[in-house]
């Protein structure tokens, strides 16, 4: 099992889901609130359900 740097997964994640909010697609707040609370765990399961690569994020 990889290690994943959380931080930045949280961070690309909000950005991703902020940027849509703001562009278009207001239900993309409520994930973007989600996201601020989840634990490292859901956000690997969050990041994987939108089609992200979590190897991007991996602590090498």
């Amino acid at each position: 099992m990889a290690t994943i740097d959380v931080d930045k997964l949280r961070d690309y994640l909000i950005d991703r889901t902020g940027t849509a909010a703001f562009g278009g697609f207001p239900a993309a707040l409520l994930d973007t609130m989600d996201i601020e609370d989840m634990d490292g765990l859901e956000l690997c399961r969050k990041a994987e359900d939108m089609g992200i690569d979590l190897r991007d994020f991996e602590v090498r």
